[in-house]
């Protein structure tokens, strides 16, 4: 237990870098054309008058505050310096492919922008934003509402098919698309005057968070289909290039377009404005008070925030972390869609009431059989021993998906399917449990199974004093009561121990301590005797796993167990061409955020040492590590089992057509 004194200790040092942040008026903005200021002027206009200098303008006029950055900055630095469990594995150099990321030492980027004198607000949590997107952890993230109340869209969406062994860079769709403008699938020569396909290359190692393998950045920045579980279809997905949240740094972009043989056309393409703001306001100050700053929760907010603990019990650990305004822009997409359905089927007949709405057939190759709301299940036409399993999100809830999934599998059972293609393209991650239980229903098993993987955490002062607190009271991430002894038969710990009696390991040539190996107890639902009689269970011969390496997180865990404890063949598609690609990205471990990590010290009963943010933000960080069985490297780092068995290109036929990839999959797997 850490004395008062000590503890004061600990967490001062924690902030002491911060010493030259000062206030400076901001650099004059262009002659103001009416009475209102530049934020006044971005608050005045209509959401379809918007412009990009209008956002530019607001976000350049919010002047530096010294108080509240130093404030931000303790936080930040707090949580990487204590909490984030990749602090050191971070500055492993000489990754192993697929893996091309350098060493990253976060501690020291903070330390630099401690030093910095700022003078606009905006750059300031910009270099927070980018020194912890250096780490390419996607579970590592500094998101503040401030300035991510606008998204930037571009009309041209991109893709990198390769055609007759050459990768280019082609449209994939247009915005603007008219009998004028027939750009779609016309190759993009330059994107502002460099080759295309380097420019978003390096765009996407210098912007894109989402994977240590720059074949998978690459994927995210460009376009493909996801799973839309509202239209039950598989539509074009945004791209991290051409939908952005965070301020463009050019009010256009150029682009150099050649369609066929024709002369190549040059075109200066502004950014289309989607406005998510809800709060009014007339000025930068109230542009502050209203968009930028934190504000009081609701009454009766604290109980809806305490299921989104990070808590152990029940198996909802959750491995998945979307910025809550790109949530806000998913439902404005969703209620285009939805309100352009309404207006499209206004007319229709309503179905009778007793017979269920069956699920809309988009592939005239594959029967769509049912969905969950992470999964879908196709059965294909043309191969009809072969069923596709999408897994799209295993962010939907274990009670509903698990028995869902079983009643899909037992369909593609009774039609005569005896192999699978499980499709994880684009899976973000989700809960933990519905992993555990998914790898279960392909292999069933009373060993520890996804969520048993050993695992650690950091160990520091202030989590031994946080550990010490919580034990048995909490069900926290830092409860040791919620955790198993792999040196004492697996029996859960009955004190602290596991934080007062941690381990020391040098990774990246810096020393530091962690919890011995262990895990987190869980429950696995029940497993159906139906599982027994289909051809797929225990069967890696029957399975194939699809992925564009955007599979993370929860999905990263199924994929690693399907493939690497089961012998699962892999096929990854798109990324490099002629480079190996990852099978799924951001491994991590629990992730966590400054909001959950003060609720932990709050039901501990004991202070925080993060400060309260001045700004509405969500710091997100992985607090907990796993590893492959029998390794001694984190799996966020252990490249060697990241390589897929297979590689597929994108084309310009597949690119477009999930049924075309599927066919591809399934030939190349089981063709007789």
């Amino acid at each position: 237990m850490l004395t008062s004194s000590f503890k004061s200790l600990v967490l001062s040092a924690s902030i002491a870098v911060l010493v030259t942040f000062t206030n400076a008026a901001p650099a004059p903005g262009p002659p103001p054309v009416s009475h209102l200021d530049s934020c006044g002027i971005l608050g005045a206009k209509k959401p379809s008058e918007i412009t990009y200098q209008d956002i530019a303008n607001c976000y350049q006029a919010i002047p530096f505050n010294n108080t509240n950055a130093a404030a931000t900055f303790s936080t930040i630095y707090t949580l990487f310096n204590e909490f984030y469990v990749f602090k050191d594995a971070a500055m492993t150099p000489n990754l192993q492919a697929p893996f091309s990321s350098p060493p990253t030492d976060i501690i020291g980027k903070l330390e630099a922008i401690g030093r910095t004198k700022y003078t606009s607000d905006h750059k300031f949590h910009t270099e927070l934003r980018r020194a912890i997107n250096s780490l390419y952890d996607a579970h590592a993230s500094y998101n503040v509402d401030c300035y991510t109340q606008y998204y930037f869209v571009q009309n041209l969406a991109l893709y990198a098919p390769v055609i007759d062994d050459v990768q280019t860079i082609r449209v994939y769709s247009d915005i603007a698309k008219s009998p004028q403008r027939e750009y779609e699938n016309c190759l993009v020569r330059t994107i502002n005057g460099v080759d295309a396909l380097t420019y978003l290359k390096t765009w996407a190692d210098e912007e894109l968070n989402i994977s240590h393998d720059a074949g998978v950045r690459l994927n995210a920045a460009l376009s493909f289909q996801r799973f839309n579980r509202i239209t039950k279809t598989f539509q074009n997905a945004d791209s991290k290039f051409s939908v952005r949240a965070n301020l463009p740094p050019t009010a256009t972009i150029k682009y150099e377009i050649q369609c066929g043989q024709a002369k190549p056309v040059a075109l200066e393409e502004p950014w289309r404005i989607v406005s998510l703001v809800e709060d009014k306001f007339t000025d930068v100050k109230s542009f502050v008070e209203n968009v930028c700053a934190t504000k009081p929760e609701p009454a009766g907010a604290e109980d809806g925030a305490n299921a989104e603990r990070n808590g152990i019990k029940g198996g909802l650990i959750h491995m998945k972390e979307e910025p809550a305004h790109y949530k806000r822009y998913l439902a404005y997409k969703e209620r285009l869609v939805a309100e352009a359905e309404a207006k499209a089927h206004k007319d229709a007949a309503p179905a009778p009431t007793h017979a269920p709405t069956p699920p809309k057939q988009q592939f005239p190759g594959a029967d769509l059989l049912g969905t969950g709301n992470g999964t879908a299940f196709y059965h294909l036409k043309s191969q009809p021993d072969v069923g596709v399993l999408v897994f799209h999100t295993f962010d939907a809830h274990p009670e509903y998906e698990v028995p869902n999934l079983i009643k899909g599998l037992k369909a593609f059972h009774d039609l005569g399917v005896t192999k699978l293609v499980i499709d994880f393209q684009g899976n973000p991650g989700g809960y933990v449990n519905l992993a555990a239980n998914t790898v279960n229903t392909f292999f069933p098993s009373n060993e520890f199974l996804a969520t048993n993987l050993a695992s650690d955490l950091r160990v520091t002062p202030v989590i031994q004093q946080l550990a010490a607190a919580s034990f048995g009271l909490t069900d926290g991430i830092y409860d040791a009561a919620q955790y198993i002894d792999f040196d004492n038969n697996n029996q859960a710990y009955t004190d602290d121990s596991l934080f007062l009696q941690p381990v020391t390991y040098t990774r990246g040539g810096r020393t530091s301590q962690y919890t011995q190996r262990t895990t987190a107890t869980d429950a696995l639902a029940p497993t159906d005797p139906a599982l027994a009689t289909f051809a797929w269970t225990n069967n890696a011969a029957n399975i194939r796993i699809l992925t564009d390496g955007r599979c993370g997180s929860s999905c990263a865990i199924v994929a690693h167990h399907l493939t690497n404890v089961h012998k699962v063949e892999a096929y990854a598609i798109g990324g490099n061409y002629g480079s190996s690609l990852s099978m799924y990205s951001f491994a991590g471990g629990t992730v966590s955020d400054n909001k959950r990590i003060n609720d932990f010290f709050e039901d501990a009963k004991i202070a925080s040492p993060l400060k309260p943010l001045p700004y509405a933000s969500t710091i997100g960080l992985p607090i907990l590590e796993i590893y492959a069985h029998g390794s001694a490297v984190p799996l966020e780092y252990d490249a060697a089992v990241y390589s897929s068995d297979y590689r597929m290109a994108y084309t310009n036929t597949n690119s477009q057509d999930r049924l075309v990839m599927w066919g591809e999959v399934a030939s190349h797997a089981w063709s007789t």
